[in-house]
């Protein structure tokens, strides 16, 4: 049987000078004098295991006067190496404070099955919007977005239209966040995107229905930049009008946004594919939408940059 080989290293005067330099060093830290008051330990603790202290304060030294997650210096954005012992000393990754802040941030965006809205838009909190700028109308506004979110034994959503950039899609967010905060399913969906997509399900039906199903049945659902789609029979018909039909029978909230009023989306959906004027089927649409929400004009310039 061989006999296991054992390695010995004898450091030299100069090895030992630099690293009692250092270890003098380290146990001068305010966060290594931290540490080993919480795990009871010693300065020979320390010396014992300098290198792995150095370590730790060298990541430590990265996070000193972060400003935000946007200025992290750490190899992984949002963490750092958090040295523990409990019987075994080893380092650990664990999330920085910044990023526990933006995990309860966007806590809620779990509760959303389909998000077609920017990432800033998660934080949208209509109980925080800054209005002292805002005019009259566009406070109006707000005040009713808030009385249709605060009446849970409601089903009637809203129908925001205005010029682009008024700030409707924003509104709509904010109203989804609120309910996603109370542990409701939401849906953000912007239609023109949804009737691409689908196009692109033609060969997976299965898929197809699934995702309408989902639609059909969250609990609060916004439709945003409704009218925005190519409209044809196809999607005014086989996609859209099953949607709505489906929100009032399940009694869902359902919000729109459109840069059309009702009466000119109806006229839009008359055209259907352009070959032929179908009234009736635009009228059929609008009887919907009119049934789930009421109508809200949202005036303002556009506040995108």
């Amino acid at each position: 049987m061989m006999e296991p080989v054992e390695f010995s290293f004898t450091l030299s005067e100069e090895q030992k000078k630099a690293k009692q330099k250092r270890v003098a060093a380290l146990i001068k830290r305010p966060q290594i004098k931290q540490w080993l008051k919480q795990y009871d330990q010693t300065a020979a603790f320390v010396e014992a295991h300098s290198g792995r202290f150095q370590d730790y304060c060298d990541v430590m030294k990265k996070c000193e006067h972060c400003q935000g997650i946007s200025f992290c210096r750490q190899p992984m954005t949002g963490t750092r190496m958090e040295l523990r012992y409990d019987g075994i000393l080893q380092n650990v990754l664990v999330p920085c404070h910044y990023q526990i802040e933006q995990q309860k941030l966007y806590a809620h965006e779990k509760q959303y099955r389909q998000c077609d809205m920017p990432k800033s838009y998660l934080c949208v909190d209509l109980a925080k919007l800054d209005l002292k700028e805002e005019s009259g109308e566009y406070k109006g506004v707000v005040m009713q977005v808030l009385q249709t979110i605060m009446d849970e034994d409601s089903s009637k959503g809203l129908y925001l239209w205005g010029k682009p950039g008024a700030g409707k899609s924003y509104l709509a967010a904010g109203m989804c966040n609120y309910f996603a905060k109370k542990k409701r399913s939401v849906s953000f969906v912007n239609v023109p995107k949804l009737i691409s997509d689908l196009k692109m399900m033609f060969q997976e039906p299965l898929a197809m229905e699934a995702k309408l199903a989902s639609i059909r049945h969250v609990d609060v659902l916004v439709l945003d930049d409704i009218g925005g789609e190519s409209v044809t029979s196809w999607s005014r018909d086989d996609i859209l009008l099953p949607i709505l039909d489906g929100r009032m029978e399940g009694k869902k909230l359902t919000i729109f946004t459109s840069n059309y009023r009702m009466q000119e989306l109806k006229e839009k959906w008359a055209l259907g594919n352009g070959k032929q004027m179908e009234p009736m089927a635009a009228e059929r649409l609008l009887e919907r939408i009119s049934t789930l929400s009421t109508e809200i004009f949202v005036k303002g310039n556009s506040r995108r940059k």
